[in-house]
């Protein structure tokens, strides 16, 4: 868990500084011929085109956040930039609710950003359903492992894991 997460921070941190090599960024060092987004294959592929300002990005955004009745803050404009968005969208909610939603960010984030290479280097696609229900499994995944920051909002959610603690099944 500690390697994927230290792996989920990096890739943050090169999302907010501009450092991902998306599409956009291999072009402009002639490292391809194209930067169309791999996911909406509309428009070019920055960091924050990918992560906000995509059409599939942000419906798989607004279904996460509805599900924990969050959507007020889904990113809805297509120039929307991810940082700018981020930290507004985090100032809406109190201490326990924003470090869940911190915490749910790195996983779309996460999750996006590994739909975005599959489609990439593997040609595969996954439905915006699919990507859905793959943040929702990392979540419990995480929230099974111990990291509780979730817990808010999968409670929200309804989707609390049942945690195994040696014999006993404690729901959470």
């Amino acid at each position: 868990m500690e390697d994927k997460s230290a792996r989920q921070m990096q890739i943050l941190w090169l999302a907010l500084h501009d450092r991902c090599w998306t599409a956009d960024r291999r072009k402009r060092h002639n490292l391809q011929q194209h930067d169309t987004c791999a996911l909406c294959n509309q428009e070019p592929e920055t960091i924050s085109h990918l992560l906000v300002g995509c059409s599939f990005s942000r419906e798989v955004w607004y279904i996460i956040l509805l599900r924990g009745r969050w959507h007020s803050v889904s990113p809805i404009h297509q120039g929307t930039i991810f940082s700018d968005w981020w930290l507004a969208a985090r100032k809406r909610f109190g201490k326990v609710d924003r470090k869940s939603f911190d915490t749910l960010v790195l996983l779309a984030f996460w999750i996006i950003w590994k739909e975005r290479n599959r489609r990439t280097f593997d040609h595969v696609f996954q439905s915006v359903d699919n990507v859905v229900n793959a943040v929702f499994e990392e979540a419990n995944a995480w929230l099974q492992a111990g990291f509780r920051s979730l817990e808010a909002f999968l409670s929200c959610c309804g989707l609390l894991a049942p945690i195994h603690v040696g014999r006993l099944n404690m729901i959470m």
